[in-house]
C-alpha cells in the first residue's frame, strides 16, 4: 500500500500542472468547494496566510450553506466534508469525530479538536451544542498538533460566531416539523458606536422523539434544550481590542434508543429495555480575547473557563430484564489561557509563536447497581455452577435484592506547551513558500478513586444449626498520577501558480492524551468478590496496579499528504483534492474488562494505517445554479493488534466509513421589483460506507444514501421555507456495539419535514 501510494504521490505532482489554467488576475473567495457570499474580517490568531491559502486540506462551511442544510450542530457537518464522519449515538454527551480514519469514541479526550472562537473545548462532552450565530464552520484536515497540541490528532474544527461590530440586525427563527420537532431563536447585533458593540442571541428547542420505547410505550429519545449566547466588543484605542463572550445552554433529553440486533435478518429491534435512559447537561462557556495590532504583528491573549455539569443515566443492557445500570454525573471546570505573536507584513519570513496552559478538573459520580436478574446472574448462579461442580464445599446464597457499587473519582491535569511556526516565502522562486513547526507540550494527570461494593450472603455449615450470615465486603481505593511530554514537528511546501491555484505536501505529527478508565473500577471490584480478593474488614481499602490496569499513554500519528486547490476554469469550475497516509502507533483501542465484559477499556494495543484520497468538486452553472461534489476514500487497517484472543492484523478500523459522499445542487433566482424578492431550492444526496463496527470485521454497515430537498421564499423582511429529510425513508444504523454477548444498534431518523419562517429585520 505504502509502494501504490507513493507512486500515486508522484503521478500527481507530475500531473497537476498540466491540468492548470493559464494565470488569472481574477480573484474569487471560494475556499475548498464552499463559497463565501459576503467579505467579513474574522480574526484568526494562529495561521499566516488566508485560510483558502493554506498548505493542507481546508473546507469552510459559510452561514448560507448551514442555513440551507438546516445544520444546527457539529453532528449536522458529518459526510459534508470528505471523510469526516461524526455517529449519532443517541445523546449530547458522545460526540466522537472520525476524520480520515482517525477517531476515539471511548475516551473523553477527542481525537479531532473543537475550537469556538479560538476558544478550545477540551472534552468531547461538551461538543454537541445548539449553532446559534455562527457565521462559518472552518475544517482543517490532518494533525494540526503544531499550532494547537493535544487532541488534535485528525484536524480542527472551528466555529467562528457573527462578529458585534457587523452591520446591525436582528434575526428571528420559528419553524415546526413532524415528531413533534418544534425551534424558536433569535440573534441580534448592535454597534452602540465606533468603539462599543454587543450581539445577543437564545433558542429554544423541543422534540418529541423518533423512536418508542417498546417496554414503556414511551418515546426513548424527547427532548427540551434552551440556552443564550452574548458577546461584547470593544474597540479600546488604535492598537487595542478586547471581545467577551459568554454562552450557556441546558439540555434534557431521553437518550439511548438502542434496539437488539439480529446478526441473521440484519435487522435492528425498536429500544425495549425498562430502566430509565437519560442525559442531562448544563454547560457554561466564557472567555476573553484581547487583541494588540502593532505595526508589523499581532498579539492575542485568549483567557477561557468552561464548566460542565451533567448527568447520565444508562440501562446497561438495553433489556427488559433487571441486569445492571449506570449513573455517571460530571462536574468539569476547565481553565485556559494562550498567548499568541504572529506576524504582520509582506514580507518573505512570517511567523506565528505561542505559549499556553490549562488546567482540568473533574469530578466524577459513576455508581453501577446490579439488579434483581444481575445478582442472579452475574453473583448466584456462579455459586451455583461451582458448589454443583464439587469446588464449593457447601452452597451460598445471595441475599442481596440489588448490589450497588458505588465510584468516585476526583481527576486532575494540567498542561503547557511553547510554539513556533514560521513560512518562508519565495524559496529559490517567487512561488515557493516552506513552512515549518515545531511545538512542546507537557501533561501531568492525576486520580483520586474510591470504589466499594459489599455481598451479603447465608450458607449452612456442617454441625451448625442455623444458617451462617456474613458480608464480603469490597473496595478498590488510591490514588495515581501520570505526566508526558511531546514535540510535534511539521514540514510543509507549496507552490502557489498564481492567487488562486497551488498544489502542497505537507507531514506533520499529531499526538492525543492518555487518560484513566474510570467506567471500570465495577469490574475491578466485582473481580475482588468473586476471587475472596477482599475478605479484610470493612472500610479496608486495597490499592491497584493502575499503569497496568486503569491508565493508558498518549497516541501519536505522522499524516503525509499531497494536495491541489485551484480553478479549473475561473469562477466557474474549481477543483481541490488530496492524497494522504497516516502512520499510527501506540493507538488507544477499547476492550472489554473482566470475563463478563461489562465494563471497556482503553489500551495502547494497536498499530495501523490510514490511506485515502479527498476530492471536491464546485461547478457553477449558471449565475442560479451551483452544484457541488465531495468524496472521500479511507482504506484503515489494524498493521499489529491483538487482544490475547484474537489476532485483527490487517482487519479494517471500526467506526471509519470506507467511503463518504455529498452531492448537492442549489437554485436561487432573484425577483428584483416582485412581491416575492428571490427563490431558493437545495438537493441534497449523503452517503456512506462500507463501515465495520467490531475490530473482527464480522458486523458492518453497508453503503447507503439518502436525500434532503428544502425550498424557500424571501419576502421583504421575512423567509418561508419547507423541507423534507431523508425523503426515501432509508433505513441504517449509526452505531453498534455488543454487551453481554447480545448486538445492539441504532438506527437513523426516519423521513421527517418541516418548515420555518425567518425574520430579519
Amino acid at each position: 500500500m505504502k509502494r501504490i501510494l507513493k507512486l500515486a504521490i508522484m503521478w500527481a505532482m507530475a500531473t497537476f500542472p498540466i491540468l492548470l489554467p493559464a494565470q488569472t488576475k481574477d480573484k474569487d473567495t471560494t475556499i475548498y468547494n464552499f463559497s463565501i457570499k459576503e467579505l467579513s474580517i474574522i480574526s484568526t490568531p494562529k495561521e499566516t496566510y488566508l485560510l483558502r491559502q493554506l498548505p493542507s486540506s481546508t473546507t469552510i462551511l459559510n452561514s448560507d450553506i448551514l442555513e440551507s442544510t438546516r445544520t444546527s450542530s457539529i453532528k449536522g457537518i458529518s459526510l459534508v466534508i470528505p471523510n469526516l464522519y461524526i455517529p449519532e449515538y443517541g445523546s449530547k454527551l458522545t460526540s466522537a469525530i472520525y476524520l480520515r480514519g482517525v477517531g476515539s469514541r471511548y475516551s473523553p479526550s477527542p481525537s479531532v479538536g473543537l475550537y469556538v472562537d479560538n476558544v478550545p473545548y477540551i472534552d468531547k462532552s461538551a461538543f454537541d451544542f445548539e449553532f446559534l450565530g455562527i457565521e462559518r464552520v472552518e475544517v482543517l484536515t490532518g494533525p494540526q498538533g503544531t499550532l494547537y497540541g493535544r487532541n488534535a490528532l485528525g484536524g480542527i474544527i472551528h466555529l467562528r460566531t457573527r462578529s458585534p461590530f457587523a452591520p446591525s440586525s436582528t434575526v428571528v427563527n420559528l419553524g415546526a416539523g413532524s415528531f413533534g420537532q418544534y425551534k424558536g431563536s433569535f440573534v441580534t447585533n448592535h454597534k452602540l458606536s465606533e468603539k462599543i458593540a454587543f450581539s445577543l442571541g437564545g433558542f429554544y428547542t423541543h422534540k418529541n422523539g423518533f423512536f418508542t420505547n417498546d417496554f414503556s410505550g414511551k418515546k426513548a429519545d424527547n427532548e427540551n434544550s434552551s440556552g443564550g449566547r452574548v458577546k461584547l466588543g470593544w474597540n479600546i484605542s488604535q492598537k487595542w481590542s478586547a471581545e467577551a463572550t459568554s454562552h450557556i445552554e441546558n439540555s434534557d433529553q431521553n437518550a439511548y434508543p438502542y434496539g437488539v440486533y439480529n446478526k441473521t435478518t440484519q435487522k435492528t429491534s425498536n429500544p425495549d429495555y425498562n430502566d430509565t435512559s437519560s442525559y442531562k447537561r448544563l454547560m457554561s462557556t466564557n472567555s476573553l480575547v484581547i487583541t494588540y495590532n502593532a505595526k508589523k504583528w499581532k498579539m492575542n491573549l485568549i483567557s477561557a473557563y468552561q464548566y460542565l455539569n451533567d448527568t447520565m443515566k444508562l440501562d446497561q443492557d438495553f433489556s427488559p430484564l433487571s441486569l445492571y445500570t449506570m449513573k455517571q454525573a460530571q462536574k468539569i471546570h476547565n481553565f485556559s489561557q494562550e498567548a499568541v505573536f504572529k506576524s504582520e507584513n509582506n514580507k518573505n519570513y512570517q511567523f506565528v509563536s505561542g505559549v499556553s496552559a490549562f488546567f482540568q478538573k473533574n469530578l466524577t459520580d459513576a455508581p453501577i447497581v446490579f439488579g434483581t436478574d444481575g445478582v442472579n446472574r452475574f453473583f448466584q448462579q456462579m455459586f451455583n455452577k461451582l458448589y454443583a461442580g464439587g469446588q464449593m464445599p457447601f452452597l451460598m446464597n445471595v441475599t442481596n435484592l440489588t448490589i450497588p457499587v458505588t465510584g468516585t473519582f476526583a481527576q486532575e491535569s494540567y498542561g503547557f506547551a511553547a510554539f513556533h511556526h514560521v513560512t518562508l516565502n519565495r524559496v529559490f522562486t517567487d512561488n515557493l513558500s516552506l513552512i515549518l513547526g515545531l511545538r512542546y507540550e507537557y501533561e501531568h494527570q492525576y486520580l483520586n478513586y474510591d470504589s466499594e461494593t459489599s455481598l451479603a450472603l447465608s450458607f449452612s455449615m456442617p454441625n451448625v444449626p442455623r444458617p451462617v450470615t456474613t458480608t464480603v465486603p469490597a473496595v478498590a481505593k488510591g490514588t495515581d498520577n501520570q505526566s508526558f511530554g511531546q514535540f510535534l514537528p511539521k514540514i510543509a511546501m507549496q507552490y502557489k501558480f498564481n492567487d488562486n491555484n497551488k498544489i502542497f505536501i505537507t507531514s506533520a505529527r499529531g499526538y492525543k492524551a492518555g487518560g484513566y478508565n474510570i467506567q471500570m473500577f465495577s469490574d475491578i471490584v466485582q473481580g475482588k468478590l468473586m476471587s475472596g480478593m477482599s475478605s479484610q474488614p470493612s472500610g479496608s481499602s486495597t490499592s491497584i496496579d493502575a499503569d497496568n490496569t486503569i491508565s493508558y499513554r498518549p497516541e501519536y500519528n505522522w499524516n503525509n499528504e499531497i494536495g491541489f486547490s485551484g480553478e479549473i476554469i475561473p469562477k466557474k469550475l474549481s477543483v481541490n483534492g488530496a492524497l494522504f497516509y497516516i502512520d499510527s502507533r501506540d493507538q488507544q483501542v477499547v476492550q472489554f474488562a473482566g470475563a463478563n465484559g461489562l465494563g471497556r477499556i482503553a489500551k495502547n494495543a494497536a498499530k495501523s494505517y490510514s490511506a485515502g484520497l479527498e476530492l471536491n468538486i464546485r461547478y457553477k452553472l449558471s449565475q442560479s445554479i451551483v452544484t457541488s461534489l465531495s468524496y472521500g476514500y479511507t482504506n484503515s487497517r489494524f498493521t499489529e493488534y491483538t487482544d490475547k484472543l484474537n489476532d485483527y492484523s490487517g482487519k479494517h478500523s471500526p467506526f471509519v466509513p470506507e467511503n463518504t459522499l455529498n452531492f448537492d445542487i442549489n437554485y436561487s433566482r432573484s425577483l428584483p421589483g416582485r412581491f416575492i424578492e428571490k427563490i431558493s431550492f437545495m438537493a441534497q444526496f449523503l452517503g456512506a460506507g462500507r463501515i465495520y463496527w467490531t475490530e473482527k470485521n464480522d458486523v458492518f454497515q453497508d453503503f447507503y444514501a439518502s436525500a434532503n430537498i428544502g425550498t424557500s421564499i424571501n419576502f421583504s423582511i421575512f423567509e418561508l421555507s419547507i423541507y423534507l429529510n431523508n425523503i426515501t425513508n432509508c433505513r441504517h444504523n449509526t452505531f453498534y456495539f455488543e454487551t453481554l454477548g447480545t448486538g445492539i444498534a441504532q438506527l437513523n431518523h426516519p423521513f421527517n419535514f418541516g418548515t420555518g419562517i425567518k425574520i430579519e429585520i
